[in-house]
Parts: C-alpha cells; sequence; structure tokens
C-alpha cells in the first residue's frame, strides 16, 4: 500500500533558524516542523539574515532553496525579500497550505496581496497573528495598524482565511480586529520538558533583602523593558537587574540607558546582549526572578523558561499566563498598575530565602508538568487540515 501524500507547507517567517534574535516565531515554526516532519513536507521563506543584523547567515547561500535540518530553507536577501520573491518561491515549493507567522510583516502583507489580486489561486492560508492584536501591542504605531485594518476589513481581505490563536485570551483579541469572515484554530504552543535538563550554572543563595531579576527579551516598546527599570526607582535592598536580548530599536534603547543612569545606586542594572536560545535557560537560572511587563504576548516562549529554570515569573495580564498568583510561583498584574507592581518587586526583594525556594520548586513542578501533559500531536496533525477544509468551504 502506498504511503498517503504528505502536505506540502511553506512555513513564511521573517526570521528562523540559525536566527535566535526574532524571539519566539522561530521557535514555533521549528517545533511545529519538528513534530509534523513525518507527515507534511515543510519548506520556510524567510531572512537571510538574523535581527538587527547587516550580513547574512554564515555558511548559508542566499537566494536559493538550502536544506537546513531536513527542511528546504529559502534565505531571501533584503533585494529578493519582496512580493516577486515569496511569488517565485511559492511557485517553486507548490504548497498545499500557505503558513504565514506575524500579521504586520512585510512578508504576510505582500502574501495577502499577491492573494488579493488572484495569483494564489484558491491556496489555502493560515496567519499566526503572534499576539500582535493584544490592546498593549496595538498601541505601538497604532495609527498605522488602524488604519491597514480598516482596509483589510473593508475590502475583506480576511475573507476565508484560517486563525491559528494560542489561547482564548487571543482569540478574543483577534475577533475584536478581524472584523470580516473568518475560522479560528485553537493551538497552544508546545512546552519543552526541562524537568531531565542539567544546569550547571547554580544562582547565588536568596537572601532577604536581597534580589536577583532577569529580562529576556528583543529590546523593543513591546516588550516593555523602559517600564521595567523605571518599576525599580523606588525599590529598597540590593537588587541587581540583568537585561539579555537584541537591540530592535536602537532610539528606545537609548532611553533605556537613560533611565538605567537615572536609578539608584542599590540598584545594578547590566546589558548582557543577545544570547542564543540554547543559553537562555542557563543565563536564567543565574537569576532568582524574571521580570516581564510585557505589552503583549500570544504566549511567551520565555516565560516557561523561567518557570523551569525555577524563577518565578512577575508578568503582565496581556500574555495567557493568568494563573501564577493562584499556584504562588509568580505574578500577574495590569499595566496600568504601576503601584502593584513596585509592591510585587518589593516583596521579592524581601523575601526570606525559604519563600523563595518553595516558589522556585513550585515554578519547575508546575511548567514540568504542564510540558508532560502537553501531547499536541494530534492538534498539530489538526492543524493544517482544518485550513484546507475551510478553504473549500469557502470556495464552494
Amino acid at each position: 500500500m502506498s504511503k498517503p501524500k504528505k502536505t506540502k507547507v511553506l512555513a513564511v517567517v521573517d526570521y528562523y533558524l540559525p536566527g535566535y534574535k526574532g524571539g519566539g516565531p522561530a521557535v514555533s515554526v521549528s517545533r511545529l516542523i519538528n513534530c509534523l516532519g513525518d507527515e507534511c513536507d515543510f519548506s520556510v521563506f524567510t531572512r537571510d539574515r538574523d535581527l538587527g543584523d547587516e550580513k547574512p547567515y554564515q555558511d548559508i547561500e542566499p537566494n536559493r532553496w538550502t536544506k537546513k535540518d531536513d527542511v528546504q530553507v529559502f534565505y531571501a536577501s533584503p533585494k529578493k525579500l519582496n512580493l516577486f520573491g515569496l511569488m517565485k518561491a511559492i511557485r517553486e515549493s507548490q504548497p498545499d497550505v500557505i503558513y504565514l507567522n506575524s500579521y504586520f510583516s512585510k512578508l504576510t502583507r505582500s502574501a495577502l496581496l499577491l492573494r488579493a489580486i488572484g495569483l494564489l489561486k484558491n491556496t489555502p492560508i493560515l496567519i499566526a497573528p503572534r499576539g500582535e492584536f493584544s490592546p498593549g501591542a496595538l498601541q505601538l504605531k497604532s495609527l498605522k495598524k488602524r488604519k491597514y485594518l480598516d482596509i483589510a476589513n473593508a475590502s475583506r481581505l480576511h475573507s476565508g482565511i484560517t486563525w491559528q490563536v494560542s489561547s482564548c485570551h487571543e482569540l478574543n483579541d483577534t475577533k475584536a480586529v478581524v472584523k470580516t469572515q473568518a475560522d479560528f484554530f485553537m493551538r497552544p504552543p508546545d512546552i519543552a520538558d526541562r524537568s531531565n535538563v542539567t544546569i550547571e550554572t547554580i544562582r547565588a543563595e536568596k537572601l532577604a533583602g536581597v534580589a536577583e531579576f532577569s529580562f529576556i527579551s528583543r529590546i523593543s516598546p513591546k516588550k516593555n523593558l523602559l517600564g521595567a527599570i523605571e518599576m525599580l526607582q523606588t525599590i529598597t535592598g540590593q537588587v541587581t537587574f540583568a537585561i539579555y536580548g537584541p537591540i530592535e530599536d536602537q532610539a528606545y534603547w537609548q532611553k533605556c540607558e537613560e533611565a538605567i543612569a537615572a536609578l539608584p545606586k542599590n540598584i545594578s542594572c547590566v546589558y548582557q546582549g543577545g544570547i542564543p536560545s540554547s543559553q537562555v535557560l542557563e543565563a536564567l537560572s543565574a537569576h532568582h526572578f524574571f521580570l516581564f511587563p510585557t505589552l503583549g504576548e500570544n504566549f511567551g516562549h520565555v516565560i516557561p523558561e523561567a518557570l523551569a529554570a525555577g524563577c518565578p515569573v512577575l508578568v503582565s495580564d496581556q500574555t495567557p499566563w493568568q494563573d501564577f498568583n493562584e499556584r504562588e510561583i509568580g505574578w500577574v498584574t495590569g499595566l496600568d498598575d504601576l503601584d502593584g507592581w513596585k509592591k510585587v518587586i518589593q516583596n521579592c526583594v524581601d523575601m526570606s530565602p525559604e519563600h523563595f525556594e518553595t516558589m522556585s520548586a513550585a515554578a519547575k513542578d508546575y511548567i514540568n508538568a504542564m510540558a508532560r501533559a502537553s501531547s499536541d500531536l494530534e492538534t498539530n496533525r489538526m492543524l493544517f487540515a482544518v485550513t484546507i477544509e475551510n478553504q473549500r468551504s469557502h470556495a464552494a
């Protein structure tokens, strides 16, 4: 008996492996490919360089299909990262489904334009907006985004598209801005099981009146590093704040540097630069708490990494992670509650070693149990099948 035909999927993503500075989408797409590689024939269209880099990746020839970890990847140079380059990749890969990661990306706009003018025929499209529709994220460059959404909704640009969301939280955000007829598929991102991972780095003992916080993410307004720094202004005790991540917005980073310079002497704030994903767990494990007042995440891969490293998490209410308070593994605080943030941070500094160790162990247990329970192979299998079926229904 012949094997069933594999579904051909073209994943379009701004940044992919070996890049790491672009954050979660590259991780999500890579894990999905690893999960379904035996059942789907994946190809990837992406940039030939990492976020903020002027030079392409080493040992990769741009503008041609390259095999990367058994996946065909087209690493496009800036001159090929356009409507025509994407159309060429689509024609060559002949996908059954086009999987777009990020809604406001130039690549997604190009794909939707090709679809609107009839060049994609009836190829089903799946979009993962990656938290871009959260209220906090929409506040950034809001006028430009709102105008584009108004035009897209009025012209029915989204009609027949399937949207991948990671939680009820993101589902509601997406429905609030996508006004035309749409289909939704909920797929929680998978969580790496870290229960058997040995971490060599050992954090300093937590003492009452002393705390080490970390921040790992892209340095951009959406991640709200500036807000985190400003929250430390009035904190008493001995505080260390380690910042990891590539600088995406230089003007924003300059504001962060000015805020760092204004911190009192008891607050030590150090920028450690960007680190590859393979080093994130080790970096987190060197600190006590993870401080992340993000303006919006559809998931936030660094959050479960922090929990796996035994770091209780201080996070905004703009992520799917809403139960940290009741589980006593962290704190969820509204972005407009500055006093609440300062109170939580001060509580962390004042926390006893015994209390910290209890929270740290609970954080590890929570995320490792979730990782073992999140066997979503069947959900992943359905992801593209549902997208194809939705397209057929709309075309009928």
